[in-house]
C-alpha cells in the first residue's frame, strides 16, 4: 500500500504519529494544514496510517505486558505493606478490583466471539 503514497504522505503519517494535533503534524512533515485534512480523506492513506498505528499500539501492547508483572508485584507490595498509608491501599485494592473485571469481560467478549465465529463456519 505504501507504494501508492508519496514521500510527503508518508512523512506526514510519521508526523501523525508522534504529534498532539493535525496542525503540529503538518508543520513537522513540512506540508500545509488543509493538505493533510484532504489526505486523510483519501482510503490509500487512511488505510496506511491505520496499519501503522496499529503496529504502534501493538509494541505498546508488548510493552506493557513486560511491565505487567512488576506493576502486580507492586500492587502487592502495597497492599502487604502494614506501614502503607490506609489511602494507598485503598488505591491500590480498587486498582487490582478494576483491572480484575476488565479482564473478565475481555475474556467473556473474546469467548463469545470465538463461539459467534465458530458458528459462522
Amino acid at each position: 500500500m505504501a507504494e501508492k503514497l508519496n514521500t510527503n504522505q508518508r512523512r506526514a503519517i510519521a508526523a501523525l504519529l508522534t504529534s498532539k494535533s493535525i496542525k503540529a503534524a503538518a508543520e513537522l512533515a513540512d506540508v500545509g494544514e488543509r493538505t493533510l485534512y484532504r489526505w486523510l480523506t483519501l482510503p490509500e492513506f487512511r488505510t496506511e496510517l491505520s496499519q501503522h498505528e496499529g503496529a504502534t499500539i501493538d509494541q505498546a501492547a508488548r510493552r506493557l505486558v513486560e511491565l505487567g508483572e512488576k506493576a502486580i508485584d507492586e500492587l502487592e507490595s502495597i497492599l502487604g505493606n502494614t506501614q502503607a498509608a490506609e489511602g494507598l491501599k485503598l488505591r491500590a485494592a480498587q486498582t487490582v478490583l478494576d483491572y480484575l473485571l476488565k479482564l473478565r469481560e475481555l475474556r467473556n467478549i473474546e469467548q463469545r466471539l470465538t463461539e459467534l465465529e465458530a458458528r459462522m463456519k
